[in-house]
């Protein structure tokens, strides 16, 4: 008798407890294996049951508590996710990636003590240190404290030359907006020329340079960059002063004129073929651009940039097809540039392959993850294809990295919103 009750004893649920607490502790696994798997796919709100799920059965999970936290970050989640970033936190002090949803959060509510203290912490964790220090920098810069923000660019600025001059340039004319509000107009112009000499394509560097050279009275040194910006970036137009503009449009005339000289003679090579073009295409003559860049790739096929530009100007010819095979063929003869799958991007955005689009930006991403323009139009594109959930991110990005972004970015949402709504791609 007694070995008949030992032997159903070996065989109940309170023998079985430590196979039980196991499978217990593989359950809260396969849920979050579950649920980083449907958010991968777009499906957010089955994610976050299987978060949940996993942090029920297993209350110490903090890899779970960081990604319902991170679903959780909207601003009507802002409370849930900060409470879910600090439990991950609890759990695993140095979880760097909680740690900087933690001040992404907080900044996003004002609390920008809190933020900058977490950004303190993964400084001190070498958690990306250029970011690390922009994102203090900007924080410092908001709640006043721009020596405090300058001396954060600057930390920037001396890091090692391994360090991408994209950083750099951020940093370049993040230093020289601290500086502007100080007063340092000189300084400011200094960091301004430095952020143009790593990137001489930045309008905006162009155009924070012009505003100094306002502070400081020299017209027309200002005219002359206001004139660079917009012609790198039209839309920045609408943000010089009204005097100004007139200046701006005098000055682009004159300019033009210079241009219609020099391009009077007739070219010799390939580049000059392709110089040209991009003249023509400046001002619209499409015709004649698509012509030169024709025959500069007909003197010199592997001339890459002739293929990219004659792109360009097809897609404004509308002509997608034509437009497609010369980005292509950029890509195939420049496959670490991102600028060809950008173009082809933004091509396959406007005749409606939005996945198509996607995958070209992603790609574009990979090559060149601190260009913010292609986080805005990857975001805008996922708006366009109805997938608003996997677009936040990417929204959030845009936005995070340049604050004076925002206004473009939101009317760019609300119109794709709109196509969307009336069933146009």
């Amino acid at each position: 008798m007694r070995r008949i009750l030992f032997l159903v004893l070996l065989l109940s649920p309170l023998a079985a407890s430590p196979s039980t607490a196991q499978e217990a502790r593989r359950s809260a696994k396969d849920y979050f294996d579950e649920g980083v798997a449907r958010k991968s796919k777009g499906d957010w709100e089955g994610a976050l049951a299987d978060f949940s799920k996993a942090i029920e059965i297993e209350p110490n999970f903090a890899a779970a508590y960081f990604q319902r936290g991170w679903l959780r970050t909207t601003p009507d989640g802002y409370n849930a996710a900060l409470a879910d970033f600090s439990k991950a936190l609890e759990l695993n002090p140095n979880m760097t990636d909680a740690l900087e949803q933690r001040a992404f959060v907080l900044f996003k509510r004002n609390d920008l003590d809190a933020a900058i203290a977490d950004y303190d912490r993964l400084i001190a964790l070498g958690w990306h240190p250029s970011q690390s220090y922009y994102m203090r920098g900007v924080m410092k810069s908001t709640k006043g404290d721009l020596d405090g923000a300058v001396a954060d660019f600057t930390a920037i600025i001396s890091m090692s030359a391994e360090d991408k001059g994209s950083d750099k340039s951020m940093a370049y004319l993040a230093r020289g907006l601290a500086l502007r509000q100080k007063g340092d107009a000189d300084g400011a112009i200094a960091d301004f020329d430095a952020a143009i000499s790593v990137d001489p394509r930045s309008a905006l560097a162009y155009f924070d340079r012009a505003q100094a050279f306002e502070d400081k009275g020299e017209a027309e040194k200002a005219r002359t960059d206001y004139e660079t910006a917009i012609k790198l970036q039209p839309d920045l137009a609408k943000n010089v002063k009204k005097g100004v503009s007139e200046k701006v449009e005098r000055a682009r005339q004159t300019a033009d004129e210079r241009e219609d000289a020099r391009f009077a003679g007739q070219p010799k090579s390939a580049r000059e073929y392709w110089d040209r073009g991009n003249h023509f295409l400046s001002k619209d003559d499409l015709d004649s651009a698509v012509a030169d860049f024709s025959k500069a790739v007909e003197l010199d096929p592997k001339l890459a940039a002739a293929y990219n530009s004659r792109g360009v100007a097809y897609l404004k010819k509308n002509e997608p097809d034509k437009a497609a095979a010369d980005f292509s063929k950029y890509i195939e003869l420049t496959p670490l540039e991102p600028g060809g799958y950008n173009n082809r991007g933004n091509l396959r955005q406007q005749t409606g392959d939005l996945e198509g689009a996607v995958a070209d930006y992603t790609k574009a991403l990979e090559l060149a993850p601190n260009m913010n323009h292609l986080y805005c139009v990857r975001g805008v594109t996922l708006v366009l294809a109805g997938r608003e959930e996997e677009a936040r991110p990417d929204l959030e990005q845009c936005v995070r990295r340049d604050p004076r972004a925002k206004e473009w970015l939101d009317s760019r949402v609300e119109s794709a919103r709109k196509q969307r709504a009336a069933g146009r791609p």
